[in-house]
């Protein structure tokens, strides 16, 4: 009786230890809110609407709130010596249908597994964040590509241009390989490869949906002391596009933001050469024509941001600004509308007030009005939202 006593009592001590060197933590958040959504006075938002008609909606967080809605897993394993292991799967939800993730894949937000090192760094492994994606969310954005995004690409229902504001590279790259340096004085440094694998798609009809994936790479130096952060990003795409272009969508992202505690302040500027997606249309070679896409050899962008976060007690008032300037200085049209105008200026502004109920709980209001060329056009000019998030 006693031995097994004995017994228990090791087992139990060795289940203590392995329970506090490894853990796995169940997160999430669902954040709703009701839109009005007022567009350009010749914009069509859905058919059998009349131009210029408004209607009101029932949004994700993800759109004019403070943060899509998610429901993820992570975890790490102390290995000793100063090495860890550690993962997460972040699934993408919308609770105004119940739908599960979303695009093609289930864990859309977030898939991969890596060993990191306390002085030899980080390795990781799956589908992230872009470069850009992650430092626009922490630094760049005041709002952290939520309620008043930098990264909004503007519809116009005219010519169905996507017209960006910020890049942040697609958000998410699928078959990444990172390395992040350890913090040296608040330093560090991150290099990532994307492997789009050549992958091709067949959407319906011979050949109508061909499309190749390329290979997303990027570098970025960041630092972190205390109030200041300030990052410099390179990211490009390489492969699987039209043109014949070895490497496009060369993207330079310069950002800083400030915590003066009583208001934080963030800007950032952001240089694109040869704008375009990841994922091209390739030539249909069953009808000897090409897919048209958004990509076009020549195509550069120009934008840049500030904004600005007051908190007060269990408020936080945001506001921000942000610009660009698309120029096709190839002299090829920026716009249906304006067949002899070679670039198109795009801004967007707004504000948002937040009230903390808890820790976990907020309410919240937001504004946005978007304007420059062809502004009548935009789907969506201007929006008003009222919501709520929970996060667990």
């Amino acid at each position: 009786m006693k031995k097994s006593l004995v017994a228990l009592a090791v087992l139990g001590a060795f289940t203590s230890v392995a329970s506090a060197q490894s853990s796995v933590t169940l997160y999430g958040r669902v954040d709703q809110n009701v839109t009005l959504q007022d567009p350009g006075k010749n914009a069509l938002i859905s058919s059998g609407n009349r131009d210029g008609s408004l209607i009101t909606k029932l949004n994700d967080g993800g759109t004019n709130g403070f943060g899509s809605s998610r429901i993820g897993f992570k975890g790490t394993e102390d290995l000793g010596n100063g090495l860890k292991a550690f993962f997460q799967l972040e699934a993408g939800v919308t609770p105004d249908t119940g739908a599960a993730g979303s695009g093609s894949s289930f864990f859309s937000r977030g898939a991969y597994l890596g060993l990191a090192h306390k002085t030899l760094g980080e390795i990781r492994l799956g589908r992230q964040e872009t470069l850009s994606r992650e430092n626009n969310v922490k630094i760049n954005d005041i709002s952290g590509e939520n309620s008043l995004t930098i990264t909004e690409t503007l519809q116009d229902s005219a010519d169905k241009n996507t017209r960006p504001l910020f890049q942040n590279v697609g958000a998410r790259i699928n078959n990444g390989v990172r390395y992040t340096t350890p913090s040296f004085a608040g330093i560090q440094a991150s290099a990532i490869y994307g492997l789009g694998e050549r992958e091709k798609t067949v959407a319906t009809g011979t050949n109508a949906g061909i499309t190749r994936v390329a290979n997303y790479r990027g570098i970025s130096v960041v630092y972190t002391g205390g109030p200041l952060a300030l990052n410099v990003i390179y990211e490009d795409l390489s492969g699987g596009v039209v043109a014949r272009s070895k490497d496009y969508n060369n993207v330079l992202t310069v950002g800083g933001s400030y915590d003066f505690g009583f208001a934080k302040v963030a800007a950032a500027y952001q240089d694109t050469n040869n704008f375009g997606p990841q994922t091209a249309n390739l030539p249909d070679t069953a009808a000897g024509t090409s897919i048209p896409n958004i990509f076009r050899k020549g195509v550069d962008v120009e934008a840049w941001n500030i904004g600005v976060a007051v908190p007060f007690n269990a408020f936080t008032f945001r506001a921000q600004y942000t610009g660009s300037t698309i120029d096709t200085k190839s002299g090829v049209a920026a716009s249906a509308l304006a067949p002899n105008k070679s670039s198109l200026d795009q801004h967007k502004y707004g504000a948002s007030l937040q009230y903390a109920l808890s820790k976990r709980t907020s309410v919240y209001a937001s504004a946005t009005q978007r304007g420059g060329d062809d502004k009548d056009f935009f789907v969506r000019k201007s929006e008003y939202g009222i919501g709520v998030g929970h996060n667990f």
